[in-house]
Formats: structure tokens, sequence, C-alpha cells
């Protein structure tokens, strides 16, 4: 545990006071109102219920520089009667929103901070360095918040280079030299990036080759869309707006082994949805339960006879088991009620109304996820991908993972939804698990 040290702040008009340089009295007001945001963020986490675990992420010590690396601290709390466990991220995923820019920017863990999980102590706390590389181009009063919603936004400011003043001699300093921007975060928000910031991925990504019963190739493309921003108005003062996402996947069969390689189906799934990651997390070990709720339509924009088409109202939960960095085991099942099925009325005999998905495995490891399907009638369906880290295999710095997937049973696809195709196993590329 940290010791908590009383301090006095010293008002500058009290008698007697020395007259000081501009630069050297706007450091010590920086650093006054420094530690009345510390004092007012440790009161604030041990007065409310996030303290019986929580976190609080407090600013830099100082007016920051623009294009400086500069160290912001998570602040861990424990106001329970029992020892916390708590898992140290290794990164951290943030938002800064600096004059109506956005930039999506990942804060390392500082190589002296702890790492792994953290023990701490009833009635404690701890703070933990990580550095946050500023864009070039911020300015002004600048607003900072993790993407998980774990904890609130703090707000500081970056001026010029040039307008900070140099520390005092003998205090430390965040870094040597304002570093050169980097172009991959100091972008200014142009309409692509202004795009990207808003755009994360949803279901896997990958392409893969196999061949039972003929050649063929199945890949998937899928990302959702961030619909709100969660500093603007009114999703602070409608926070659920916050949640909602557009999601878009599309999974295609291509038939390599016919005349023209035509593709055999394509499935077209886009969803409207609600998702909170972080729905109730335990307080001494690493469960967290999410959830998803949403609408979702699936085509394969055919015409006639081969025309098929569902539009579902779904619920998908996701317990995780296991900290972030270490092996996780994932149990998401999604269940769902047709509210359409007219181009296929039979279909819940072979889909049923649950996928039992589950996964285990280790970011920078192997990890195996699986889909079943059971029918109300005979048709079952099973899907199993196992993947492993390209660039943890002695090939170069190569991104992506290598992926095997293998399916069985009815309906892989939605045109062949009530046909027990030859089981299926591909070797390919996974850009995204």
């Amino acid at each position: 545990m940290e010791p908590l040290h009383r301090t006095v702040l010293h008002h500058p008009s009290l008698p007697g006071r020395k007259t000081l340089s501009r630069s050297r009295d706007a450091r010590r007001r920086c650093s006054d109102a420094r530690l009345s945001l510390l004092l007012l963020a440790l009161m604030s986490s041990l007065a409310s219920p996030a303290a019986l675990g929580g976190e609080v992420l407090l600013p830099p010590a100082d007016t920051a520089a623009a294009g400086a690396s500069v160290r912001v601290e998570l602040l861990i709390t424990n106001d329970t009667t029992e020892p916390l466990r708590y898992p140290i991220a290794d990164a951290l995923r943030t938002r800064l929103i600096a004059n109506d820019q956005a930039f999506q920017i990942d804060l390392e863990r500082e190589p002296d901070a702890p790492a792994g999980q953290l023990e701490l102590a009833p009635q404690s706390f701890r703070r933990i360095g990580y550095r946050l590389q500023l864009p070039y181009d911020a300015r002004g009063a600048v607003t900072l918040r993790t993407l998980d919603g774990t904890s609130r936004a703090v707000m500081f400011t970056v001026l010029p280079p040039e307008e900070v003043a140099p520390p005092e001699p003998g205090t430390p300093t965040a870094a040597a030299a304002p570093p050169q921007p980097d172009p991959a975060i100091a972008a200014p928000l142009t309409r692509e990036s202004a795009f990207l910031a808003a755009l994360s991925v949803y279901e896997p990504v990958y392409f893969s080759v196999g061949s039972h019963g003929g050649s063929n190739a199945k890949f998937q493309l899928s990302f959702k869309y961030h619909l709100f921003n969660e500093d603007a108005g009114l999703a602070r003062r409608v926070p659920a707006l916050g949640h909602l996402y557009l999601g878009y996947t599309q999974t295609s069969l291509w038939d390599l082994e016919s005349e023209s390689n035509p593709f055999r189906d394509t499935s077209y799934k886009p969803r409207l949805f609600y998702a909170d990651p972080d729905v109730w997390h335990a307080r001494s070990r690493p469960v967290r339960l999410g959830a998803e709720l949403g609408i979702g339509h699936e085509s394969n924009g055919r015409s006639e006879d081969d025309s098929r088409s569902i539009n579902i109202l779904y619920l998908r939960p996701a317990l995780t088991f296991g900290a972030a960095g270490k092996w996780q085991l994932i149990l998401a099942p999604m269940l769902y009620h047709y509210l359409d099925k007219a181009d296929n009325d039979d279909i819940a005999e072979y889909r049923g109304h649950v996928d039992f998905m589950a996964s285990v495995g280790k970011s920078d490891s192997w990890q195996l996820t699986s889909m079943l399907r059971e029918g109300t009638g005979d048709g079952w369906s099973l899907q199993l991908d196992l993947t492993y880290p390209l660039r943890s295999v002695a090939l170069g710095n190569l991104n992506g993972y290598l992926h095997f997937q293998y399916f069985g049973g009815w309906g892989e696809s939605l045109l062949d939804y009530n046909r027990r195709l030859p089981a299926q196993y591909r070797l390919g590329l996974m850009i995204v698990r």
C-alpha cells in the first residue's frame, strides 16, 4: 500500500510570499492542481461503490507538451475487508479527444510497473504507471478515457512544446525531449480517420482453403461501427447510446472445383445491437460477464428457389474466466428467436435456437473455438477453429494466425441449411480471431 501524504496548499496572495517568475508560478499552479485532482480522485474512488476494486485514471503531473511521451497512472483501489487480486494489463486502449479530433491510442505499461496479477491488501490502493504518446497536433484541454469504460474520463492541458516551461532543476522529466510526431497516431481527424476511429473488429476474419468432396475455399469479413461517440452530449445524457453498434459479417463459400470457379453461396449478415463487455465482474478473481443484445438479418441475395433469408432477435451473454494476456475460457452462447423465416419455414429443425459457442486460448498462443448447433429435428452442425499466431513462428514478423477449420453436419451455408454435405477440413490465414 502506498502511503497518503498530508499536503498543504499555499495561496500565492499570502503575506510574505516572494514574487516568482511566470514559468515557476505556472509550474506550481500545475503541481497544486494535480495534487488536488489526485486527492479528489482518491476520495471519489473511496466514497463510491466502484471502490470495491475500482479504477481511476489519473492525468499527467504537469501541463503536457504536444508530441511528448507523458506518464499517466491507473489508480486501483480495494475498499473491501478481503485481499483483491487484480490483473494488470500490459496496454490500455484509450480514446483521446483534442480540439474536436479523436485519436485511438494504446497506453503502454511502464517497464518498472507491476505486471501480471496484483495482490492488493484490504483498504489499500496502488498506482500503475503507463506511457501516453501525445499526438503532435493536440492543443488545449483534452479528454482521455479508456475504451472499455471501466474508468471515467480525465481532462488535462496540452500546449505547443515551446510554450511548456522547462522543469525545475532536479525534477525528473517524462521524456528527455519531445519525440517527432508519429503519423500513426498524430494524423488529424480527416474523413477517413473519423470513420476508422469508430470502426473495430467483430467476428473473426479469415481465408482458408480445403478439400473434401471438391476443392473449395471459405472466407469471412466482419466489422462493427460505434454509432455514438461516448464523449458527445447525447451519449452522456443517455449512456446506453454509447453501447450501440452496427455490425456486418459476410461469409462466402467459393467452389474451386467447378468450371469458372463460381461462389457457391454467400451469407450477408447486418445487425444492430447493444453491447457491453463488462456487465459484471468479480472483485477478487478474473471473471467477467459481458452481453450483446440485438436484431439481425441474414440472407444469401438470391432469388426464386435459391432465395434464403431470416430475421432474428438474439441475446449473446459472454462469460470470461481468466485475465487478459493469460489463458482464458470464454462461454458465449447465442440465443435467438426467429422474427421472419418465410423463405425457409423449417430452418429451426436444422439450426435450432441456440449457437453454443466456447473458446479456450491465450493471446500469444493457441486458441480453440467451437460452435455447436442442435436443431429441433435431426439437423446439427459443429465448427472448430484452431489458430496460432504466426509472429510466434520462426518465419519472420508475420501478422495474423495460422488457421485450421473443421465443419461437419448440416447447413454450412444458408443455401444448404437442410442438406448434409461431406465434412470439410481447411487450412489458411486468420487475420482477426
